[in-house]
């Protein structure tokens, strides 16, 4: 139920506090409608992505905004045209433009937006992917998880850095972000992807 007279601060509130999404996206858009220019209301509904769309009947992950990701991970499980437009909306999105035009500091924003997104696909998607290691009784078995990891990681930063829709800068920026969320969820425990990449790729992420 909406408040009469809220302002969308007071709405972005509700909003952050909300778990359903559906109603959580009905909080956003209302203060959306207040406030079209408020950078906070603009980023919110980014990040948001299009959960309030999920179908109880069928699984999508693709209504998850860092599932964005998932296309540089396993590209031979989206055909041609679904490649260029998750490619697109991750950087030239329309909300993400929108939300650019707004910032004070376009790249930092940039720069947040896509290290906050590569963090949640890392963990939603990556760390809790059993295929990536071998499992017995519930834990982890074979070493290091940084090893298991370092081949999804580097599928994701090699694509990255061979985008087509990209130019290279946005290639570096894009694989920039997920190294980094990739060396905070490894604690730092690198050195199986830096093997894997080579010099000359990570020189591109230097």
């Amino acid at each position: 139920m909406l408040h009469n007279a809220e302002t969308p601060a007071a709405l972005l509130l509700r909003a952050q506090a909300e778990r359903d999404p559906v109603r959580r996206f009905a909080l956003l858009s209302q203060a959306e409608e207040l406030a079209p220019d408020d950078l906070s209301v603009q980023r919110a509904l980014l990040m948001h992505g299009r959960l309030h769309e999920r179908d109880g009947r069928r699984m999508d992950y693709s209504v998850i905004k860092c599932y964005l990701f998932h296309v540089f991970e396993h590209p031979e499980q989206h055909n041609e045209k679904e490649q260029e437009a998750f490619a697109r909306e991750l950087l030239h999105g329309v909300r993400l433009q929108k939300c650019l035009a707004l910032a004070e500091d376009a790249a930092a924003f940039l720069h947040e937006y896509l290290t906050e997104l590569a963090g949640e696909y890392m963990r939603i998607f990556v760390l809790p992917d059993r295929s990536h290691a071998p499992w017995a009784f519930g834990l982890a078995l074979g070493g290091r998880r940084g090893r298991h990891m370092a081949r999804p990681a580097y599928d994701v930063l090699h694509n990255l850095l061979s985008c087509p829709f990209y130019t290279k800068e946005e290639q570096r920026l894009a694989a920039g972000a997920f190294y980094r969320a990739y060396f905070k969820a490894m604690d730092g425990d690198v050195q199986a992807l830096h093997d894997l990449l080579g010099e000359e790729l990570c020189r591109q992420l230097a």
